[in-house]
């Protein structure tokens, strides 16, 4: 084995119009085009050396690599093989509680394969690549606002940056829990399609979608901010509505937290909520209001855990880390 190693960090993405549905499983082809805000404060960083057999450590423990291997083995079917690989990787994002981890994390692991393996690709072969792995990956290679084209094939379903915008949009998270969601964003997709409102959900998201662009390119935060908040709640009423064992990701606080953005706007304030497959809220705002959210968010709810996040950069490469240690270890305990 050799010491060559390769680091990618991409930052995780908030989708304002949302994916949720495939048209094509086996190729990951959403229902409906999607549109994101890349962040800064939260991101994946992940190392890949070569190894005695695809290994996955996260956070400093070692993670089944069921789902990574499949995917490294999708790499290999489409690129041309490689070896077995060690993947070290830390998120500075809550892993699967809707904060999008899978997201920065799969955007990591293409990019820092293919730079490993010297693949000279755009931006958009890696998009096209990572959305095998993760669907939300695709957008996470982008700065600021983001579109994933739904596509047609496997070509054309691919994410872009959109131009870049002086919007001073924030997020305001509302961290409502840190634990694993008891539905997995696969199989919650797959129930909520059987709701009897689905396909009038994915229609209102092709009108919406036409509407958003034109928002953004205005520098028209509220009406992005309502529509994003439209859109994601029509989202969550078709996992209640679901034929096949109806669920919901929300909970009480979740609920509450709706009724508190409400309440912002009641008072004057720009205040929209979105939410990803998990409990937790985040809250569409500008970037002069954001602090003063905040610290109502925490005076409202106990034990909150409340960040500020705003627009963040592009997909990253990093040349001095201290994964190597940790790669070598596990390497050396197979």
């Amino acid at each position: 084995m050799n010491e060559k190693t390769s680091t990618a960090r991409a930052h995780t993405n908030i989708a304002l119009m949302k994916y949720w549905g495939k048209k094509d499983a086996a190729l990951n082809l959403p229902t409906t085009s999607s549109l994101s805000l890349t962040l800064k404060e939260f991101y994946t960083d992940t190392m890949v050396t070569e190894g005695r057999e695809d290994t996955l450590l996260i956070n400093n423990l070692m993670q089944d690599p069921t789902r990574v291997h499949k995917f490294l083995d999708f790499l290999r079917a489409e690129k041309g093989d490689f070896p077995p690989l060690t993947v070290v990787s830390k998120n500075v994002v809550p892993t699967s509680a809707g904060l999008a981890s899978s997201a920065s994390s799969f955007a990591a692991l293409t990019a820092a394969v293919a730079h490993y393996n010297d693949w000279d690709l755009s931006l958009e072969e890696l998009s096209r690549l990572a959305r095998r792995g993760s669907g939300s990956a695709t957008r996470s290679f982008f700065p600021g606002f983001a579109v994933w084209h739904e596509g047609h094939d496997d070509q054309s379903s691919f994410a872009e940056s959109l131009p870049e915008s002086t919007m001073p949009i924030a997020l305001v998270v509302c961290e409502v829990a840190k634990t694993t969601k008891k539905v997995s964003s696969s199989d919650g997709m797959q129930r909520a399609m059987t709701s009897p409102d689905y396909e009038a959900w994915v229609a209102k998201s092709h009108e919406q979608f036409d509407v958003m662009q034109a928002a953004l390119a205005a520098n028209d935060l509220e009406t992005v901010g309502a529509i994003a908040e439209e859109n994601a709640l029509a989202m969550h009423a078709l996992n209640m509505s679901a034929t096949d064992r109806r669920f919901t990701y929300f909970s009480q606080m979740t609920i509450d937290i709706i009724a508190f953005v409400k309440e912002l706007r009641k008072q004057g304030f720009l205040a929209y909520a979105t939410i990803d497959a998990g409990p937790n809220v985040k809250i569409i705002t500008r970037q002069d209001q954001a602090e003063e959210i905040k610290e109502k968010a925490l005076a409202s709810f106990r034990k909150l855990k409340v960040e500020i996040a705003t627009p963040g950069p592009g997909l990253s490469y990093i040349e001095e880390n201290d994964f190597a240690d940790e790669a070598l270890k596990i390497n050396n305990e197979i």
